[in-house]
């Protein structure tokens, strides 16, 4: 109640000036540089309208949201996945069932050989799997303060027992929304590529685009024994795919983000906090691959360890070096520059929020020394510090801009709007898709050694292929971890891709949102079709994609 008291009088603030944004709203994306994962419960149809002169209808919005899910593993959630078929179907990566793979395999080496079950009751329990389905969301921003986060939470769960209920807090605590999600947890294994197919180019091409990723994997959810009914909600199939500067959108569930940063906690992790993640991942990965010498079991038996701690290597250069990055360094203090400038124009505001970050900036000066000092007690108070003024730029950002912003990412359900479109890198164009040619030409050119090696299976079919099938493809769209999984689907929720990666040049968006060449990257939905019925013998899993039994 301490923190309540405190800052009481600036957050009834809050409701009085968001109320007036509301009535006001603009027909127009405001602050680009905060990015494009909407919420659905304030979803942005104004600036659909303006954007791809397309408006969804409110049961556009339910049903994608509906169709969307959240992969997890009993009490943590890591990945997006959707329905795909009205048979419980669940698409999601590879690489985010890959640890699903190593669980159930037993003495076979799924992970390398890849899997298909081939019928239902060939389909494989993977214990302790959960998929998430959002059923309703709640503002209980004003409960929240006034009762707590456990209160509100207890009164839902009391209501709704067999739903799992959530708290989130949206703009770093400007707004709470309670989250009910139907819980999915008897999910099957249906079928997975190759390993060396998934995560074709390695640690070379993670993060990087032209790629030639089959990063595809599918589940299935079963209730009382049976697959489960998902007509009513799961999205439908264009093997197809989208054109070149069509609009697509992602639904999905992006993991965290720091765009409500301020410029000075940028500066800290650029220069004091990267740089040491960076160095933990590589020692980390040292110390795995000497582990994984000992013997072709242990190799397999921390595969998985390895390509995550790789990914996370790779990922938190990325983010130092989009935090070394003068555009984004500038985009930011325009950002903030701007923001501080609206408090200014509102007295009440600026009273409540106007010194925020300079304070901020002096925590992090502090931590500085508190690092150098090596003092585990201060750093730890500073962070608290740093929290408690976290919230009021969250609550000041909100009392500026209102729901015309989209919140930092929370691993919770966003969709995010862009087109598919190619960029400049290198003094070249990447085009905005690539194709089978690619792939084997990529292997030749290498060797055929790894990580550029192609499957032998797949060798043997190259003249039954049809090389021109798009592989991946890239597009606008705003994505960050967490978001692997996730379904690219067009104006009639048709899933025209798969997104498992971004390039290298998104992941300084985890600051400031920026579409110049930052790119989400997706396997397209051709060459899923092309691979299950000539490699992998997945005929019947292809129809139940393409609803050749309803046509």
């Amino acid at each position: 109640m301490k923190n309540v008291d405190r800052f009481g009088g600036a957050r009834a603030l809050l409701f009085v000036f968001a109320a007036l944004l509301a009535a006001t709203s603009l027909q127009a994306q405001t602050r680009k540089e905060l990015g494009r994962m909407w919420t659905f419960e304030n979803a942005p149809v104004g600036w659909f309208q303006q954007a791809y002169d397309w408006k969804p209808t409110d049961q556009w919005l339910e049903h994608a949201r509906m169709s969307a899910l959240r992969l997890g593993n009993q009490g943590r959630y890591f990945c997006s996945a959707s329905f795909v078929s009205p048979h419980g179907l669940i698409m999601t990566n590879h690489h985010c069932a890959r640890d699903f793979v190593a669980q159930v395999q037993g003495g076979n080496d799924w992970q390398t050989t890849g899997f298909y079950a081939g019928a239902y009751e060939n389909e494989v329990k993977i214990p302790g799997a959960k998929c998430s389905q959002l059923i309703s969301q709640k503002d209980v921003t004003e409960a929240v303060r006034s009762e707590g986060e456990d209160k509100v939470l207890a009164a839902a769960r009391e209501a709704h027992p067999e739903l799992e209920h959530q708290v989130i807090a949206l703009y770093q605590g400007g707004m709470y929304q309670l989250y009910s999600h139907k819980i999915y947890d008897d999910l099957r294994l249906v079928c997975v590529p190759h390993g060396q197919s998934a995560h074709y180019g390695g640690d070379p091409d993670n993060f990087c685009y032209p790629r030639w990723g089959l990063d595809f994997a599918f589940l299935r959810a079963y209730a009382g024994g049976k697959p489960v009914d998902s007509k009513e909600h799961c999205y439908t199939w264009k093997t197809a795919g989208a054109d070149e500067g069509e609009a697509v959108f992602v639904v999905g569930n992006p993991g965290s983000t720091g765009r409500l940063k301020t410029l000075a906690q940028c500066e800290f992790d650029r220069d004091h906090l990267l740089p040491r993640r960076v160095a933990f991942y590589e020692n980390r990965i040292a110390d795995l691959e000497r582990k994984a010498e000992e013997s072709e079991a242990k190799r397999k038996e921390l595969l998985p360890q390895i390509l995550s701690a790789e990914n996370g290597r790779k990922a938190m250069q990325g983010y130092l070096d989009g935090l070394r990055n003068e555009r984004i360094m500038a985009i930011k203090a325009k950002a903030e520059a701007d923001l501080r400038d609206e408090i200014a124009k509102k007295p009440a505001l600026q009273e409540a929020y106007g010194d925020v970050w300079d304070r901020m900036a002096g925590i992090q000066t502090a931590r500085i020394q508190a690092m150098q000092d090596r003092d585990s007690a201060t750093f730890q108070e500073l962070a608290q510090q740093e929290q408690e003024l976290s919230v009021k730029i969250g609550e000041a950002c909100f009392a500026a801009y209102g729901t015309e912003i989209p919140p930092d990412a929370t691993m919770s359900l966003r969709i995010s709007d862009g087109v598919v479109k190619g960029y400049s890198y290198n003094g070249t164009k990447a085009p905005h898709i690539t194709t089978l040619y690619g792939l084997f030409a990529r292997h030749h050119e290498f060797g055929g050694k790894y990580p550029f090696d192609i499957p032998p299976e797949w060798l043997a079919k190259e003249a039954e292929l049809d090389l021109t099938t798009p592989f991946n493809f890239v597009a606008t769209c705003d994505i960050i971890g967490g978001n692997s999984g996730s379904p690219m689907i067009d104006k009639d929720q048709n899933v025209v891709g798969l997104i498992f990666d971004g390039n290298i040049e998104m992941l300084g968006n985890r600051y400031v949102f920026d579409d110049e060449v930052g790119r989400t990257v997706s396997v397209h939905t051709a060459i899923i079709i092309e691979s299950l019925r000539k490699i992998y013998g997945a005929g019947d899993l292809a129809d139940e994609l393409e609803r050749v039994d309803a046509k």
